[in-house]
């Protein structure tokens, strides 16, 4: 499940004026980055923004309002498996550029998918729409394993069980890439290891996974190939 990335500039909106609404979204993206979305306040938004607590609530009641309001700017992952579901083809190729998309953009997100999923789970009406994109994510990952299985690429097994176990990986990478500098040679973490890009990440556990499912693990490398490197995982600012 794709999240909303941060931008660095203010937004303008459709007529060129300065967007406020917007410009909350940017820095309310950038702190929840660098402190995480529980350890940021209304408070602090307000006050980086430049507003006064009462002006920040004209615009979002709430700091789930934000949180949503960042959520629906970027549904680049969702988008893109429309796409790979309907386009012909490999079935492993097209879940390989999905995953290795979906994995970047987890990875560069603003926010902390897991931390999203628990405020959902407590406040499933607040996040309909989150739960339905999330739904539909899974559906259609399940959909190009079911496909991979029934033209002989992938073994068999229940790509339902597949699928959410794709998304389980997904969202423990990108938790644990968050946390790699602390864990990076010279971190503070007694557990220490390499300090990896975001695209080694996506491409390493993109092609990790379809490993796991193809029925001749030796045809990888002519996945990976016929994949190429079209998929880049591009910033979305706020606006």
């Amino acid at each position: 499940m794709s999240t909303a990335q941060h931008g660095t500039e203010r937004t303008t909106a459709a007529d060129g004026q300065f967007d406020r609404r917007g410009d909350i979204l940017v820095v309310a993206a950038r702190l929840f980055a660098e402190r995480g979305y529980l350890n940021t306040t209304m408070t602090e938004i307000a006050r980086t923004c430049g507003l006064g607590q009462s002006s920040l609530y004209y615009w979002f009641r709430q700091k789930e309002d934000i949180l949503l309001g960042l959520l629906a700017l970027n549904r680049v992952s969702l988008e893109f498996a429309e796409q790979m579901v309907t386009d012909p083809g490999s079935p492993a190729v097209r879940l390989l550029r999905l995953l290795r998309l979906d994995i970047g953009e987890l990875c560069s997100a603003a926010i902390d998918i897991c931390e999203v999923e628990v405020l959902a789970e407590q406040q499933p009406e607040v996040f309909a729409e989150f739960w339905a994109d999330t739904a539909a994510l899974h559906q259609h990952m399940a959909t190009l394993i079911s496909d991979g299985i029934a033209c002989g690429e992938f073994i068999d097994c229940d790509p339902e069980f597949a699928a959410l176990n794709i998304c389980a990986a997904e969202e423990g990478v990108q938790r644990r890439y968050r946390n790699s500098t602390a864990h990076a040679p010279g971190g503070s973490s007694p557990f220490r290891h390499p300090n990896y890009s975001r695209e080694h990440v996506a491409s390493e556990l993109a092609a990790m996974l379809v490993r796991g499912l193809l029925r001749d693990p030796s045809t990888l490398p002519a996945v990976i190939a016929e994949a190429g490197d079209d998929v880049a995982v591009t910033p979305t600012q706020a606006g």
